[in-house]
């Protein structure tokens, strides 16, 4: 333009010079005029630059539950916080286990009547100690953690003697029997002591009678014979009491009960904070769930109640199950005792309507859960250990594998070019270019309004919505097959340039359609990119005088 600009000036100053040596007395200097005008043009880069799609992605998802898979696959997930359950919730061993056993006076009579004074005449019974828990457990053995026996012994015998309890099924921390002596001192027949025994690393084990555990308890009473007689009415009682016992570990069955009965709701941020995602159909939604457990059973979840509500009008659907519902855990079995044995289920459109429940856009959803022991034989062999816990978590998530016809969105700015606006008078018409070359197989349809400061429309940046973004190529697997290169341009005469003086918002709206006008599923890869030029062109009219 410069050089341009001074040829003329020289071009002027030397037919100056010309005229005024032949013709001096004919030129009239003062008629010179000394305006200048001219209209250039210029041409300007503005913008070049590359985005990813993640970056994209994220303006859409302000919540940070962006992922991505090994592949690059992109995916939104929306968890809940987990449930943990200890095992003293799955299992109780009964606070206080009372029974009473009596030594009545017809056991050996025909020996004690045979007997003389000072003689000692022993008087034996097993009984059968009942440890039961809840429903149709089988008890095989507990490692107790705290607890006591309580012996209450009551003789109406007018005899002193011995009595000694002992059971093979109760073993002490050297486990070895457990066996006590009990001293009978009172010959007058209203004998009464009480003994407490701690249990704390004792192993109680079981014998099984009849589907019904049992501990067998043995008695031995050596009465002194005292020379009184033995009345009919004559007892030893013994009351024994296990109270307050816990457990380090219990062996055995445990029937089918509910362990885990919990309700909660996932929040949707990306269909509450965009509605319009309701044209969106995904091919793969999931919904996870995630366990950890060192509880030695089976067990089993089942989920109901799960109700999504639409963000667009507040309808509800409801996740139906087709199959493989209720889903089954692993359980760690004896060699991996202490261990945790991990599990995932997968829930898809392929055994369940999740599919039908996302495309209602749902701005949430509930669900209740229910975690139990699987049912068994009753032959099965089950353990749990005070450390025992299962944790459980779920997780909504969307791989970003979709198709969509229209959605759209948009998005309101501040714009101001200040108090004196743009002289136009110095710009006859601006063009703006714009170059893409996109990776995405999403096609953009985009239309600018400009907003007074009541928000009325003063004009438009397109005459009509406009693709300035076409979709790339993809496969049938939804993958990039070739990039799309797009070339627009918008022009600003200076009408509408005056305009802007009045402009203080700018309203963007943009709609979006996948590859094939809808028609095919689409993948969004994370190193899918946007490269774009943006250059302006301008007519300039410069006059000397204005300025």
């Amino acid at each position: 333009m410069t050089r341009h600009f001074l040829h003329g000036i020289i071009f002027l100053l030397a037919g100056g010079l010309l005229l005024t040596t032949c013709h001096k007395e004919y030129f009239e200097w003062d008629r010179l005029s000394d305006e200048i005008e001219f209209e250039p043009k210029l041409v300007a880069p503005l913008i070049h630059g590359s985005v990813n799609l993640k970056d994209i992605v994220e303006l859409f998802d302000t919540t940070g539950y962006i992922h991505e898979f090994d592949d690059g696959l992109i995916y939104l997930a929306y968890s809940d916080t987990a449930f943990s359950v200890m095992a003293d919730t799955m299992i109780s061993v009964p606070d206080k286990l009372v029974t009473e056993y009596y030594i009545d006076s017809d056991i050996d009579i025909p020996i004690w009547i045979g007997s003389s004074v000072g003689d000692t005449v022993p008087f034996v019974k097993q009984e059968q100690f009942s440890f039961q828990l809840d429903g149709n457990d089988r008890v095989d053995s507990i490692l107790v953690k705290g607890g006591q026996i309580v012996m209450d012994i009551n003789s109406t015998f007018e005899h002193a003697g011995l009595l000694t309890i002992s059971s093979p099924h109760i073993l002490n921390v050297n486990r070895d029997t457990f066996s006590t002596v009990i001293e009978i001192s009172d010959a007058g027949g209203s004998f009464m002591d009480q003994q407490t025994f701690q249990l704390d690393g004792y192993l109680l084990q079981t014998t099984e009678v009849n589907d019904t555990s049992f501990i067998h308890i043995n008695f031995k009473l050596d009465l002194i014979n005292s020379g009184n007689p033995v009345n009919p009415d004559d007892f030893c009682s013994i009351q024994a009491n296990f109270t307050n016992l816990g457990f380090y570990s219990v062996f055995g069955y445990i029937d089918s009960r509910d362990l885990i009965t919990e309700g909660g709701s996932f929040e949707i941020s990306i269909f509450e904070e965009n509605p319009d995602l309701a044209s969106i159909i995904f091919n793969d939604p999931r919904i996870n769930i995630f366990t950890s457990s060192s509880v030695g059973i089976p067990l089993e979840v089942e989920l109901s109640n799960v109700i999504a509500t639409s963000s667009r009008d507040g309808s509800t659907v409801e996740l139906v199950f087709t199959e493989g519902h209720p889903f089954q855990l692993s359980a760690p079995d004896i060699a991996q005792m202490g261990e945790r044995v991990e599990s995932e289920i997968n829930i898809n459109k392929n055994t369940c309507n999740i599919d039908e429940l996302l495309a209602s856009a749902p701005s949430d959803i509930t669900f209740s859960i229910i975690g139990r022991t699987a049912a068994g034989s009753g032959e099965d062999q089950h353990f749990i250990l005070d450390t025992s816990k299962i944790d459980l978590a779920l997780e909504i998530l969307l791989p970003l594998d979709f198709k969509s016809t229209g959605f759209a969105f948009e998005d309101t700015m501040e714009f101001d070019v200040g108090e004196e606006g743009i002289d136009t008078s110095m710009i006859k018409l601006a063009q703006v270019s714009v170059t893409t070359l996109n990776e995405l197989p999403i096609e953009l349809a985009l239309q600018v309004y400009l907003l007074d400061e009541f928000h009325e429309m003063v004009d438009s940046i397109f005459d009509q919505d406009v693709v300035i973004l076409g979709a790339s190529e993809v496969d049938v697997d939804g993958k990039l097959v070739q990039a799309t290169e797009e070339s627009n341009q918008v022009n600003f005469p200076a009408e509408k340039l005056g305009k802007l003086g009045e402009v203080r918002y700018m309203q963007v709206e943009a709609r979006l359609i996948t590859s094939e006008l809808g028609d095919r599923f689409v993948k969004l890869y994370s190193d899918y990119t946007l490269d774009f030029e943006i250059s302006m062109l301008a007519n300039i009219r410069i006059n000397t005088r204005e300025l």
